[in-house]
């Protein structure tokens, strides 16, 4: 800890006309200020000065504030230069502020702050459209035609820090160089890609377009980033679930050595029949099965198009060697069925699951037994 306090080593700007005050970003609250800092802040008092709570400051003024904490505590000659819009009383006041680190009395670094006036006109459509850049949570970065960062938001900074490289941002090891082709087509990029953040592997929609470098004129990259990482986890979780509905709608069924029964629940859709098809096919290789009864008592007619998808289920099970039998047709699947054109004089059709397993098993007990 310093051998005097942070009154007295700042005992020579007392009577600067210059504005300087001390802020300590942990606790949210100026820990000193001269006598020019509290005309600005329109404070009557050093005690009332010292007595203001930020701590209720934004994420992106906090996340700005932190970023040059960390800078000039890590050098301490170093000074970080920033605009700043303050609001003392409710009034905007814009100062160039320049910060460098100072040690408070307990040994904590906080911000040393000279505030200068900026006299020049401002535009209020610039600073309106700076104001909305730092809250907004979407992520924005501009890049020079290398990919180094020229500037980047708070929700930016957040998700990736200050330090680390943009080719490293993103899991998908070519999109770095995709964005930044856009420098020189001038295309667009808007994709999907899997982010490395701060708060881990992230989902984010990212739009990448060309423009200029308003301080140099060269061209640059701009990239807008927007998490989708819980839309992205509902899509999954309702993919899942429509999933094992599927599943469930027409499960794989042992009812007897060698005979597999599928009852096929709800509508006959091409969705349900892709996906019985994987299944079946590998059940089929897998338990050995001889015969297949596809039962569609619970079944509601779909159109041409499911009860095409089923057929060619029960071709694709004879090509295996096994037999298929289909039951439980009703009137509505029945008229569908014949709608189609379909050949069914070749496949096997039972009235109940009862009827097609009864005649599974007295095929079993005719055919010869194995040596």
């Amino acid at each position: 800890m310093p051998s005097t306090s942070l009154a007295d080593r700042l005992s020579g700007v007392e009577r600067l006309c210059l504005p300087v005050w001390v802020f300590d970003l942990e606790r949210g609250r100026m820990a000193w200020g001269n006598r020019a800092a509290l005309e600005i802040w329109r404070s009557p008092s050093l005690e009332e000065f010292l007595s203001r709570d930020y701590s209720d400051m934004s994420p992106a003024t906090r996340t700005r504030n932190e970023g040059v904490l960390r800078a000039v505590s890590q050098d301490r000659s170093a000074y970080v230069e920033h605009g700043f819009t303050f609001y003392p009383r409710g009034e905007p006041l814009h100062l160039r502020c320049v910060m460098s680190a100072v040690e408070l009395d307990d040994g904590r670094l906080a911000l040393l702050i000279e505030g200068h006036v900026r006299t020049e006109p401002q535009d209020p459509r610039v600073l309106r459209s700076h104001e909305a850049l730092r809250h907004v949570s979407a992520m924005v970065v501009l890049l020079d035609p290398a990919g180094a960062v020229l500037v980047m938001n708070p929700a930016a900074l957040r998700a990736f820090g200050e330090s680390s490289a943009f080719a490293d941002w993103f899991e998908d090891p070519g999109a770095a160089a995709r964005i930044l082709r856009v420098a020189e087509t001038n295309g667009v990029l808007d994709e999907e890609l899997a982010a490395r953040t701060s708060q881990g592997t992230r989902w984010h929609a990212v739009e990448a377009r060309r423009t200029s470098d308003p301080a140099t004129g060269k061209h640059a990259v701009v990239v807008h980033q927007v998490d989708v990482t819980e839309r992205r986890e509902r899509e999954a979780l309702i993919e899942a679930q429509q999933h094992e509905i599927l599943e469930l709608s027409a499960p794989l069924l042992d009812v007897a050595e060698g005979v597999l029964a599928v009852p096929i629940v709800a509508a006959l859709t091409e969705a349900r029949c892709a996906e019985l098809e994987g299944r079946l096919l590998a059940g089929v290789v897998e338990r050995g099965a001889q015969v297949v009864i596809f039962d569609v008592t619970g079944a509601t007619a779909a159109g041409s198009s499911g009860l095409s998808q089923l057929l060619r289920l029960v071709s694709a099970v004879r090509l295996l060697g096994a037999r298929a039998v289909v039951t439980g047709v009703r009137a509505a699947i029945a008229t569908e069925l014949v709608q189609t054109g379909a050949e069914l004089a070749s496949v096997p059709m039972m009235r109940s699951l009862k009827d097609a397993l009864a005649a599974a098993r007295a095929r079993a007990r005719q055919r010869p037994a194995r040596r």
